[in-house]
């Protein structure tokens, strides 16, 4: 039996895609920062083969804990997000949005490496604001800066930063001649926990959580070559399909400039 992991996914995305694995007969285990809203979530499911875990992605430490309870692993699905929230720093001091999107789930990365098979694949959750996002130009910038906070900007450059770390794992493990795929997907606007920053009268016009889902879906499940980025065929909505992304997105220097900034934050990540 095949085992995935989902961080963030107590809910939405993430509790979607649990459901569609589960029913692959896959062993799933899904984190949360809430252990109710986990529990919840094993409720819904009601599977003997789902699993959870309490975590905040966003703690460093709870990061390396959690990756000491992983064994081996199929799938990792980098899921868990924040969107919009007012400047807050977490537990080693970043920006919430980019600890939470980024730095956590590199670090997640980094430790489950070598637990991962041969056959593994690496998700990453981006969104179509990602095309909005801009490349950080130094490890200061990507921790993040209480002076000058855009919330909706910084969103974005978490997404790009989403977009670029999934380009360039996939980069570096195709030269190292490891056989696992990083592919990168995004949900268009689906209505999940993460409007909770940004309400609007307009959501029920957006995809519903088990639409978001058939993105990651797809590129945890169909046969990929790796470096893939699936999005919704009507960019906000619609079934997925291969996608390009941003310009940016694709600027292998950027990606290789993000990796360095990163290790620098988090330390070395020697993929081999």
């Amino acid at each position: 039996m095949k085992t995935a992991l989902i961080t963030g996914g107590s809910s939405g995305l993430g509790l979607e895609t649990a459901r569609e694995l589960l029913a692959q007969n896959y062993k799933v285990i899904i984190t949360g920062r809430s252990s109710q809203k986990l529990v919840n979530a094993e409720n819904k499911l009601n599977s003997k083969n789902l699993e959870w875990i309490q975590n905040d992605i966003s703690d460093l430490e709870q990061v390396e804990t959690l990756a000491s309870k992983i064994e081996s692993l199929d799938v990792l699905i980098n899921n868990a997000g924040q969107m919009g929230p007012p400047f807050e720093r977490s537990k080693q001091g970043h920006e919430l949005q980019m600890a939470t999107n980024h730095l956590g789930h590199f670090l997640l990365t980094k430790l489950l490496w070598a637990k991962l098979n041969d056959s593994s694949r690496v998700i990453h959750l981006s969104s179509t604001v990602h095309r909005k996002g801009k490349p950080t130009m130094s490890a200061a910038e990507l921790s993040g800066f209480e002076d000058g906070y855009d919330r909706w900007q910084r969103y974005a450059d978490t997404k790009l930063a989403c977009a670029l770390f999934g380009r360039e794992l996939d980069n570096r493990a195709k030269q190292a001649g490891s056989s696992v795929k990083s592919i990168i997907a995004h949900p268009g606007w689906a209505r999940t926990g993460l409007q909770v920053h940004y309400p609007s009268s307009f959501h029920f016009l957006a995809q519903n959580p088990s639409q978001g889902a058939r993105s990651q879906i797809l590129a945890s499940l169909t046969d990929v070559s790796g470096g893939e980025f699936f999005g919704p065929s009507l960019e906000l909505w619609g079934k997925p399909k291969l996608i390009s992304g941003s310009k940016d997105s694709k600027n292998m220097e950027s990606a290789r400039d993000l990796w360095e900034q990163t290790e620098s934050l988090i330390g070395n990540f020697t993929v081999t």
